[in-house]
């Protein structure tokens, strides 16, 4: 049995959100174990922050892609990558993003 769960889908810039209920809430405290992502142009990238901004520790950088439509999924094993404070998205030549997180 997992407790893994997905993010609402970020398409710019902006704080982790989840589903509390029916409502997209801004995450806290999480652990990523995975991601989805798919590049709007060449060289996709993906910054996430230990932050409620762009600002301190980036704990995932992602980069990837030739072209547009490229979809790139990450895995990180074991107990995931975690956040402490929150995870804030920044992204580049980049249509969506959705994590995996408990």
């Amino acid at each position: 049995m997992t407790n893994v769960k997905a993010s609402v889908a970020l398409t710019s810039d902006g704080r982790l959100q989840g589903f509390v209920g029916e409502s997209a809430t801004n995450l806290g405290s999480i652990r990523i174990k995975s991601i989805q992502c798919q590049s709007s142009a060449a060289d996709g990238e993906v910054k996430i922050y230990d932050n409620t901004s762009a600002a301190g520790d980036i704990k995932i950088h992602l980069k990837w892609g030739t072209a547009a439509n490229e979809p790139l999924v990450m895995s990180f094993e074991g107990d995931g990558v975690r956040f402490e404070t929150a995870a804030f998205v920044d992204v580049t030549n980049c249509d969506f993003v959705v994590a995996y997180y408990n």
